[in-house]
């Protein structure tokens, strides 16, 4: 989600909502979707005329989205008029939340802990009493019972305090309960359920130039405090309440292309991430050439993470110096929903279990002709740490001699050769006509659920496409940047 906040096991499986009788069915129409990747905050203009999405058969959105230094950021236009936020694009978990509140935000172990008599600036929050159309979920929504992981629909509203005849008949007015939501590494949010309209922005077929459209009725967390999240999540999982679900594509799929990290705050450079038809190659398209495209594997247990299966990990150009075969448990997900390897946009590097690590670790070293850093080891808790010869900033992955990573994919998916840029990153400036580069990879311990994650590190310059109509991860090394 953000640095060493490791998402492979999101502890509840949020679905989508309704009001009952309290409220009518918004779901927008099946078009697309097209959300930049970019730094810029929002491309809403308050003068622009809002269409109603249920009027397009053929919609595709685009809305700018922030790289950022450990990880991705959506830019959303909450409530009437739009109140804007930046939220972490997280594809390993399906709550979309903000601070909200009058109240100042609080958030502990975030790293902002002032020490002196300087104060951190206050994070943004959501105002509901700014927005003519927010309002409370209602106890017994769908959304209300699975945010508390009930396997009784009834419980939220008795914990309401509703009489019986009012929950058993679906008509208690009362608001659903305050939640909280658990992650991965220690991470938790407390709040409650909101609905309120999300403006993007969208084209007719992709075509027309982009004016903003509004969603009604979507369903957020408004949250008040949390222990490790400074900001807001899109969650964007397979559950009914993730943000593609909502708003009507995850009957198709999304994609992404994240730009490098070294645009990390620029807010020039933009990229997409596309939802619905505009989403999905087709043979016939000019732009379908490149993929790698492997099996989405299905687990019982976390049925709405996406996973695939790794074979294993090759070195060099090619893949033709060195093969370091994966374990077989991520290959595949078995009947316990264990193993595979789980593709987290919300999880910063790519992780994996302890002895396929050290075995990867170990080729790395033994193919890299540089002297290692073991001081910057220690001190940045990375595996693996180079001196790299380098005159002069900036120091071009391209000129190293750092062994390329080939991530081999299961299913016939082929050999996906990660940028380098994707792999090693500069932890030092240029000192001594050197500079130090470690293999930004990290060991998880073994254990039940995700066998290894695939991080947003390592999906730099990767177009990344989730076919969720053929049920497949394709995979395409690109340059980001040219696609803004």
């Amino acid at each position: 989600m953000h640095p060493f906040i490791h998402i492979y096991i999101i502890l509840l499986c949020i679905i989508s909502s309704f009001f009952n009788s309290q409220a009518t069915d918004t779901k927008p129409t099946q078009g697309s979707l097209v959300l930049g990747l970019s730094h810029v905050r929002s491309l809403y203009a308050p003068s622009m005329t809002l269409l109603n999405s249920t009027s397009y058969d053929f919609l595709d959105i685009i809305e700018p989205v922030t790289a950022y230094t450990d990880g991705y950021l959506l830019s959303l236009n909450l409530g009437t008029p739009p109140q804007v936020f930046q939220v972490y694009l997280d594809t390993g978990s399906d709550l979309t939340w903000v601070p909200c509140g009058a109240s100042s935000y609080q958030c502990m172990e975030c790293g902002n802990e002032h020490h002196g008599s300087s104060k951190p600036p206050p994070t943004p929050t959501f105002l509901p009493s700014q927005s003519s159309s927010n309002t409370m979920d209602l106890c017994g929504s769908r959304f209300c019972v699975d945010v508390h992981s009930s396997d009784n629909r009834f419980d939220p509203c008795a914990a309401a305090g509703c009489a019986i005849p009012a929950f058993t008949s679906g008509l208690c007015p009362r608001p659903c309960p305050p939640f909280s939501y658990t992650y991965g590494g220690g991470a938790l949010v407390l709040g409650s359920l909101a609905r309120d309209s999300v403006t993007l922005h969208g084209s007719a077929h992709g075509i027309d130039p982009p004016s903003p459209v509004e969603f009604p009725g979507f369903g957020f967390g408004c949250v008040g405090s949390s222990v490790r999240e400074p900001i807001g999540i899109a969650g964007f999982g397979k559950g009914t309440l993730s943000l593609p679900s909502q708003l009507g594509f995850l009957g198709k799929g999304f994609s992404h292309c994240f730009l490098g990290f070294r645009f990390a705050r620029n807010p020039n450079v933009t990229s997409p991430l596309v939802m619905g038809d505009l989403a999905l190659p087709s043979s016939s398209s000019a732009d379908a050439g490149g993929f790698l495209f492997t099996p989405m594997l299905k687990s019982v247990t976390y049925p709405n993470f996406y996973y695939i299966g790794l074979e294993g990990v090759s070195l060099g150009a090619g893949g033709a110096t060195m093969v370091v075969v994966a374990p077989p448990s991520l290959s595949g997900v078995d009947s316990h929903g264990d193993g595979g390897v789980l593709v987290d946009t919300g999880t910063t590097y790519t992780q994996l279990p302890g002895p396929f690590y050290a075995a990867v670790l170990a080729a790395v070293a033994s193919a890299a002709p540089y002297e290692r850093s073991r001081d910057m080891e220690a001190r940045t808790g990375f595996g693996l740490c180079f001196r790299v010869p380098c005159a002069r900033a900036p120091c071009a992955a391209e000129d190293d001699a750092l062994p390329q990573i080939g991530l081999h994919l299961a299913g016939g998916g082929g050999r996906l050769a990660l940028p380098k840029m994707s792999s090693y990153y500069p932890v030092t400036a240029v000192r001594d006509a050197a500079v130090v580069k470690c293999l930004l990879f990290q060991r998880v311990d073994e254990g039940s659920g995700p066998g290894a994650v695939l991080g947003s590190f390592q999906m730099q310059n990767v177009e990344v496409v989730y076919d969720l109509v053929a049920g497949r991860v394709g995979f395409r090394p690109r340059d980001c940047a040219l696609r803004a």
